[in-house]
């Protein structure tokens, strides 16, 4: 079970008590953004990344990575150091805001961890090479390719931004609302640009433009806490738009749970009307006088995937398409079935050099059910097999035999568990995945698949060491890091999202 820390959170509370007298970086920010970066509470919150970030050194990273910069020549030592310094978690530590306007203007501010900040300031002024001061500010100014930037300081806050936006600062435009907040928030409000979409210079038809508007951009946040991550996700979507188009993307059916699916490394479902898919590319593509015929009437619209994994990285290695079992729900399952026996021949036309294919197909029966081993060139081997209602095609043999087992998603014990504590009645995509499988099995296969990539005998050793190194990390995030859920649901014109994973701090 995951333990805790009680230190941190009488950290937190310290931090928490002292006065709240500075001003937050986004009531500073100059409105009208169309997209931001905002962190805040890392210098609280890297305390949980204590254990973490002793490994990493313990490891020796970043004198691998010197070695590896000073080989290849193009970075020296020096250069490395500064870069970490300057991408030091610190300099963001207690916030951190970057936003981009419609303009093309950009700004950015950064008050750095207090135990920091005069460090980063005496780096900051060192590179200064024509300083002068306004309203409190430190400022240089630099043109390079016809973009005029600012990077300054007050003595506690850290400035960087183009012209435009620094001026509004400046002359004291302020009070940034972001629509999300989060240890890491990130926002995108596609609204200010679609003026920008009907401009002469672009061209875009209007079936074009309206689909572009029927997505209101995206925001996502992440907070850590004492259990483990939580992330939020909201993605809105304008039905006056392309009502077809969000249609799809707001389904009212319920997703497949994931209880009865077979157990692998990890599972999703969702829902997507694939007949209504078919239609509207087919409709879009004729509105451009393009040909498609893509008729998916035979398929349903519940679509699941099993991740079957491997702990062998020679069998990883064989099968490039990976160790997936999908399954795909089916309204004429014999139709459906001929369909995607034609997609995975026009498939296997592609996949040899000579464009012949290697096309095969050999029957045979999994799980009490009619199969098919299809052969598909130099990507390997699929199996189709046929059930009542729903067809499953298997990206390897072991994923195909997951279908024989009696073993489910619903009898894995932490998956009940975290269902039971954060899964809605009602969603349309869900997830589970057991981190600590994955990430034991990236670390076994990773030194096989980096060698195989590096043919200079001179890099090899240092390219070895260094992902023998992510390797013993990633073991060790396996320790630390556990299964993981989410769910998507449909809320009014939004889709929203929530995400959960298990950390051992």
């Amino acid at each position: 079970m995951l333990y805790k820390k009680p230190y941190l959170f009488l950290l937190a509370l310290v931090f928490a008590l002292l006065p709240a007298t500075a001003q937050s970086l986004p009531a500073l920010t100059p409105p009208g953004a169309t997209a931001g970066f905002y962190t805040r509470n890392l210098a609280i919150k890297k305390a949980f990344f204590i254990d973490f970030q002793t490994e990493w050194n313990r490891l020796g990273f970043f004198d691998s990575i010197k070695e590896l910069a000073a080989q290849d020549g193009e970075v020296n030592a020096d250069d490395l150091q500064l870069l970490s310094e300057i991408l030091n978690i610190d300099l963001v530590g207690r916030e951190g805001i970057l936003v981009v306007y419609p303009s093309g203007d950009f700004f950015a501010l950064a008050r750095p961890s207090a135990n920091r900040v005069d460090t980063l300031i005496a780096l900051l002024n060192k590179s200064m090479k024509n300083p002068e001061t306004r309203k409190g500010w430190k400022l240089d100014r630099s043109d390079e390719g016809g973009t005029t930037v600012y990077a300054g300081h007050n003595g506690e806050l850290i400035l960087i931004g183009s012209e435009g936006a620094v001026e509004r600062f400046l002359a004291g435009e302020r009070g940034l609302k972001p629509p999300v907040e989060g240890d890491l928030s990130f926002w995108f409000d596609a609204a200010p640009l679609w003026p920008l979409l009907e401009t002469p210079d672009l061209g875009l038809p209007p079936q074009v433009v309206s689909t572009l508007k029927t997505f209101g951009g995206f925001s996502w946040a992440l907070d850590i806490q004492d259990g483990g991550i939580f992330t939020r996700s909201r993605l809105p979507l304008n039905p006056d738009q392309d009502a077809e188009l969000a249609g799809l993307l707001l389904p009212g059916d319920p997703a497949w749970p994931l209880d009865e699916l077979p157990r692998g490394v990890g599972a999703s479902s969702f829902v997507v009307d694939l007949a209504a898919l078919g239609d509207y590319l087919t409709g879009y593509a004729q509105q451009f006088g393009q040909d498609l015929q893509l008729d998916l009437s035979a398929f349903g619209n519940h679509v699941a995937m099993v991740d079957a994994g491997s702990t062998d990285p020679q069998e990883m290695l064989q099968n490039p398409m990976g160790n997936l079992l999908i399954v795909l729900e089916t309204r004429d399952t014999l139709t459906a079935e001929v369909t995607l026996l034609s997609w995975i021949q026009m498939l296997a036309g592609f996949s040899t050099p000579e464009g012949s294919g290697g096309f095969t197909v050999e029957a045979l029966e999994i799980a009490g059910m009619p199969a098919k081993k299809i052969g598909v060139g130099m990507l390997g081997t699929l199996y189709l097999v046929t059930g009542e209602d729903r067809l499953y095609l298997a990206t390897s043999e072991r994923a195909a035999r997951l279908l024989e087992s009696q073993d489910r998603v619903g009898d894995d014990g932490t998956y009940r568990q975290l269902a039971e504590t954060y899964l809605p009645d009602r969603f349309h995509g869900v997830s589970y995945t057991n981190n600590r499988r994955s990430l034991e099995q990236l670390a076994q296969m990773l030194p096989m698949m980096m060698m195989q990539t590096i043919d200079d005998p001179n890099a090899q050793a240092l390219v070895f060491e260094l992902t023998d190194k992510y390797a013993q990390f990633l073991n060790f995030l396996a320790q630390r890091i556990g299964s993981s859920i989410g769910y998507q649901q449909v809320q009014g014109n939004d889709v929203v999202g929530f995400g959960f994973t298990e950390v051992a701090w």
